[in-house]
């Protein structure tokens, strides 16, 4: 998983260095059997972003993107999308969404929804089926062949500005952050607009081991992999 994801990462336009963050010495030595830098860091941090932070130290980054090794089928085109975010000045930290969720996924923990404001910036990430649909409101309920197109699936990458990253990781975990185990409701919290931008195709990650299989299929499938 972790060579799929540097992969994707190396073959972004926009990304000049691509270096494996962790404190496990078999990660470390997977991602260097693929050629990829590894910066071995402290054990105790709490979130992704925390490790990312102290890995990124010293590179003299602008911009420091946190891309998760249980994303294998990402994608570098959605990579330089989440750069292209940072087009925009008033952009500190960004993500990315797929518009549209299905009624079991509004319902799954494990699907991270997302509902955005005109510009795309977050209102609220949750774990819990949002928004909440009033029927009396006039809102139709969702059937099989149809999707909640005011939300979208979260994907668990994050970019920041190195300025950014350095305040966010100041931050103590708490508040809702802890409540729905999301490190970017700490973003919201703080008061900070986190730009989500859209990208046509969810990349299918591995959140418990039975994940594996899945994903190995869908490679398969598109010939990736034999």
């Amino acid at each position: 998983m972790i060579g799929w994801v540097a992969e994707a990462a190396r073959a972004a336009r926009a990304v000049r260095w691509v270096v494996v963050a962790t404190d496990d010495e078999r990660i470390a030595r997977a991602a260097e059997a693929e050629g990829v830098q590894v910066r071995m860091t402290r054990p105790d941090h709490v979130t992704g972003t925390d490790r990312v932070a102290e890995a990124a130290e010293g590179l003299g980054a602008d911009i420091v993107l946190n891309l998760q090794g249980d994303e294998p089928m990402l994608r570098p085109e959605s990579v330089d999308r989440l750069v292209d975010a940072f087009r925009d000045p008033e952009v500190s930290m960004a993500t990315l969404g797929v518009r549209g969720v299905t009624e079991a996924e509004r319902h799954d923990p494990l699907v991270v929804k997302v509902l955005v404001d005109d510009r795309g910036n977050a209102l609220y990430f949750s774990r819990a089926p949002i928004p909440f649909r009033v029927g009396g409101a006039g809102a139709v309920p969702l059937t099989d062949d149809r999707v909640e197109r005011e939300c979208l699936k979260h994907v668990g990458v994050y970019g920041f500005r190195a300025q950014a990253l350095a305040r966010f990781v100041a931050e103590p975990r708490r508040g809702i952050e802890a409540l729905e185990d999301l490190e970017q409701l700490r973003a919201l919290r703080m008061g900070w607009k986190v730009r989500v931008r859209e990208i046509e195709t969810y990349p299918t990650c591995v959140d418990v081991p039975e994940d594996v299989a899945v994903v190995e299929s869908i490679l398969r499938r598109e010939g990736v992999v034999g």
